[in-house]
């Protein structure tokens, strides 16, 4: 009896055995849902859209699965199933963290213009939510996009609450414009982390731009010259119509309904000559050759600074002409961590420095414009409509701080009228910041 209860024990403690061991290899092949998942604008954005996202080292293949949106639940039987290019990489960053994770992207082409879509990234097991993201109409029509400054700091929390409420603001928003330093150290794979966190699910729904900030570059003891971030080209799918190699996804531009979208590199025009006139003779063929109506620059460095003790000097000789003679309207830039806006002349373009996060920096002393601010976050919705284009500037609380319009019926220099508030500017006192 002793010996039958005692094999029957044996025979039990070796099924639960079995069954543990039988559980191992399924939790091994577990993977997680995809994170950072990102749209990016292409060259062609009423017929095509970029998309990445991540998962963690050895996850595989991924897929991306697409639909045109119907109005009930029918469009995942609808949906085309297609692979993603799949980059798998690891690194120690400077904070001796060790970085591994396999990198997804995919370009979606052949799209139907003004069209809205629903996808969803990842593989069997591993999907993330579906979600929709809409196609750039063809032919010039109405639209509003936001431009932000610096994130760069207290990502997730403060330059997240900032981001969100521009979106709230802005529902429609056909895209989002970052003018460089979304986080502050290049290639700590925790603040890019943060960055993505600030709205995961608007972030993988409204397209995004983003040119380099200096806190995208790093310089690793020995390394000449500067490294662009890792994470730049792994995490963003952008253009790659740049002048050259070296400044692919970094260096480019978009024709979104009737406005011509220029990204410049400031950091390599700063700190490499070659750089700086590949760029230079890149930019001017663009201006030169433009089917758009309406032309906005961004790029991280201001031409004209707002910061205490800094001069864009350099870069108003080199580049101010050129926008003066081809009429370009918007000159969008960051860096300064604060808020600055102006027309130093009448032929060129409006130029505006703003920051989104909460770093901030004391103004100089200004002469170039016709407001500024310091101490707050901003971040602006630019509205496009036929020969009409309306920039208004919102703080934190969603008060309008400052507006104007330009009016560009014909050929030349637009028409600018200032329809900023007649309250107070905002101007922080240094010992307040």
């Amino acid at each position: 009896m002793r010996l039958s209860l005692r094999l029957a024990a044996t025979l039990s403690c070796s099924v639960l055995a079995f069954a543990a061991l039988q559980t191992v290899p399924a939790q091994a092949q577990t993977v997680s849902a995809p994170e950072r998942v990102i749209v990016n604008l292409t060259e062609t954005p009423s017929t095509s859209l970029a998309f990445n996202w991540r998962a963690e080292a050895g996850a595989g293949d991924g897929f991306i699965e697409y639909a045109i949106l119907t109005p009930g639940p029918a469009y995942p039987a609808q949906a085309v199933r297609l692979p993603a290019q799949r980059t798998s990489a690891a690194f120690t960053t400077r904070d001796e963290q060790n970085v591994a994770a396999d990198y997804y992207s995919v370009r979606l082409t052949g799209l139907t213009p003004d069209t809205q879509y629903v996808y969803r990234v990842g593989k069997e097991g591993a999907w993330s939510p579906w979600r929709q993201v809409k196609t750039a109409a063809a032919e010039v029509r109405p639209f509003t996009f936001l431009y932000m400054g610096d994130v760069q700091n207290d990502i997730r929390s403060m330059g997240g609450l900032a981001v969100r409420r521009a979106l709230r603001q802005t529902p429609d928003a056909a895209f989002m414009l970052f003018a460089g330093d979304l986080i502050n150290r290049a290639d700590n794979d925790a603040e890019w982390g943060e960055w993505f966190d600030m709205d995961a699910h608007r972030l993988a729904e409204t397209p995004s731009l983003m040119t380099p900030g200096n806190h995208e570059y790093m310089k690793p003891q020995g390394s000449t010259p500067q490294m662009l971030a890792p994470q730049w080209r792994l995490q963003f799918t952008l253009p790659e119509n740049g002048p050259s190699d070296m400044l692919t996804e970094t260096v480019y531009r978009v024709d979104y309904q009737g406005v011509r979208i220029i990204s410049l590199d400031a950091d390599m025009i700063d700190e490499d000559p070659q750089a700086a006139q590949d760029q230079f003779a890149w930019l001017e063929r663009q201006l030169a050759d433009n089917p758009s109506r309406w032309t906005v620059v961004f790029l991280h460095y201001p031409l004209y600074s707002t910061a205490r003790g800094r001069s864009g000097e350099e870069l108003q000789t080199a580049l101010q002409p050129v926008f003066d003679r081809y009429h370009v309207d918007l000159v969008l830039a960051g860096h300064d961590h604060t808020y600055g806006r102006g027309r130093p002349h009448e032929q060129g373009p409006v130029y505006m420095v703003s920051n989104v996060g909460p770093k901030q920096y004391p103004l100089g002393d200004l002469n170039w414009t016709d407001r500024k601010a310091s101490g707050v976050q901003v971040f602006q919705q630019v509205e496009v409509a036929g020969d009409r284009l309306t920039v208004r500037a919102f703080t934190m609380d969603g008060a309008l701080y400052d507006a104007f319009q330009l009016d560009k019926p014909g050929a030349g220099p637009a028409r600018l009228t200032d329809l900023k508030p007649a309250t107070p500017e905002l101007i922080l006192r240094r010992e307040d910041q």
